[in-house]
């Protein structure tokens, strides 16, 4: 398997695409075959210009942390909109970055002390979820996805220690979110993101994903007993739209 990683100028496209994003392809080249000559050998199949894609991830969660004598509680949920296009460069894709939109952040933290509670609401975050695509990658006749959703330290009210929020990514994402490996606490469905290759070149693809993540764990930081949990449940819708 070789990979590719692939530098690109900004440039415009079809009157809207501003900056170019980071690709990276993986490719099996006695794999891929097959599906390229599926389109090529044909003289008179139109083949796309260009493609237009649109990633939309929702996700709702909790997380719960004991810290000696006080105890924090949080829920939140958040909607993410990546947009952006692709083209064909010989055995290869060109991927552009649009725009990434957070369209909506819910958050309610509770910090429970001993003489006091305080509640720190979403706009009393100073992080917030953003997505981040790193590339797509070519494995047979698939297309897969390499995402993940950056993360922040929790909780935000007053305490000890911090610790990493893990949300969703996906089963390709390498570059590791957080301190936990995401995948191994996939608890049901599947975060594994990809398309069919020759069904981009015939149609508008859309396609659904869904999964359930939870976190479990007693930890000791220094000598003081702590309880750390936390679970969401993610959708995923993708679209790719070819243009001719």
């Amino acid at each position: 398997m070789g990979s590719f990683i692939l530098y690109f100028k900004c440039r415009e496209m079809a009157n809207k695409l501003l900056i170019l994003l980071l690709i990276s392809l993986l490719t099996i080249p006695h794999l891929l075959q097959p599906a390229y000559s599926f389109f090529f050998s044909t003289s008179d199949q139109a083949l796309p210009l260009w493609w237009e894609i649109k990633i939309l991830l929702r996700s709702s969660g909790m997380y719960k942390i004991e810290e000696g004598d006080s105890s924090y509680s949080a829920n939140y949920s958040f909607t993410l909109l990546w947009t952006g296009c692709m083209e064909k460069d010989n055995g290869d894709y060109l991927l552009y970055y649009e725009n990434s939109e957070l369209i909506s952040f819910e958050a309610e933290e509770k910090g429970r002390y001993p003489e006091s509670t305080k509640i720190i609401y979403a706009d009393g975050f100073p992080d917030k979820p953003s997505f981040k695509l790193n590339y797509i990658l070519r494995k047979g006749e698939n297309l897969h996805f390499d995402f993940f959703v950056k993360s922040f330290l929790i909780p935000k009210n007053k305490s000890k220690r911090k610790y990493q929020l893990s949300l969703p990514a996906s089963k390709e994402n390498s570059r590791g979110s957080s301190e936990i490996d995401y995948n191994l606490y996939v608890a049901k469905g599947s975060n594994l993101i990809f398309l069919e290759e020759k069904e981009v070149f015939l149609d508008t693809v859309e396609k659904k994903f869904a999964w359930k993540w939870k976190y479990q764990k007693p930890r000791l930081p220094q000598s003081m007993p702590s309880f750390f949990s936390h679970s969401h449940d993610v959708k995923v819708e993708i679209s790719i739209d070819p243009h001719f």
